[in-house]
């Protein structure tokens, strides 16, 4: 690469303008790294959540099963209760019968009655049982629940503390960016913000010098000569790979 020249007097001011814009930037990275931790839960908090929400979204699936089968049981108590009731109305006209013929249509009727009843009951016993291992599934999740979820209060609690401390960490660091904005001329500050925007965080970089080339800081691409020699120069310019504007450092 061919030479590069020290910056022109007139330039000298965009370079101090170029100066406090890195330093600006370290300050926007430090705010978002603790936004992003503000954003970020404990690993420890995560995880006894996630159980809880675990053990909660079973119980209800525990409690959707029980619903069921007590249903199911109800329908069939009813179904045992209607029948009985028939069955005691059919004994007492079956009483009433003038004939054998009739003696016998009731008997045949009772104990079709009777057989419904049994198969009902055969029926209900494994639903009960059903029922009673649910119920103990049921008391096993919930006192698992309530002793988890202390320990989430705690840690939400906590949680909440941290994060506060940040929040104010934060409003004090964009205290200072605010301050530290104001040396630096409008349009630039625009456009920087716009670039930072696009680019995920960063919006300048320094141009580095390895031997006799020069790269750019922020995607490591080779400068052609004549935009390193601007940015030397102190002029605004950005970068041909990435966009960022350019900034030629300390050295």
């Amino acid at each position: 690469m061919g030479s590069v020249n020290g910056a022109d007097a007139p330039h000298r001011g965009q370079l101090e303008a170029l100066k406090a814009l890195y330093s600006l930037q370290e300050k926007d990275l430090e705010i978002d790294r603790l936004q992003k931790e503000a954003e970020t839960l404990p690993q420890d908090l995560v995880a006894v959540k996630a159980q809880v929400e675990a053990l909660e979204s079973r119980l209800a699936d525990l409690l959707e099963r029980q619903a069921e089968l007590r249903k199911e049981y109800n329908r069939h108590s009813l179904d045992i209760e209607d029948l009985t009731a028939k069955e005691k109305q059919a004994e007492a006209e079956q009483r009433q019968a003038q004939s054998a013929r009739e003696q016998t249509q009731y008997e045949n009727r009772i104990q079709q009655i009777k057989d419904r009843i049994k198969e009902l009951l055969e029926l209900s016993t494994p639903i009960m049982e059903a029922m009673e291992n649910l119920e103990g599934e049921i008391q096993e999740v919930e006192a698992e629940l309530a002793a988890l979820k202390p320990r989430l209060e705690e840690l939400l609690e906590a949680n909440r503390v941290r994060v506060e401390a940040l929040r104010a960490e934060i409003a004090l660091r964009l205290e200072e960016r605010s301050l530290m904005a104001q040396a630096i001329p409008a349009p630039v500050l625009k456009e920087y913000e716009a670039i930072r925007r696009a680019r995920k965080g960063t919006g300048i970089a320094r141009m580095l010098r390895q031997g006799q080339v020069f790269r750019c800081e922020g995607c490591n691409v080779v400068l052609p000569t004549h935009v390193a020699q601007k940015v030397v120069q102190g002029q605004l310019v950005r970068c041909p790979s990435c966009g960022r504007l350019l900034w030629k450092g300390e050295g």
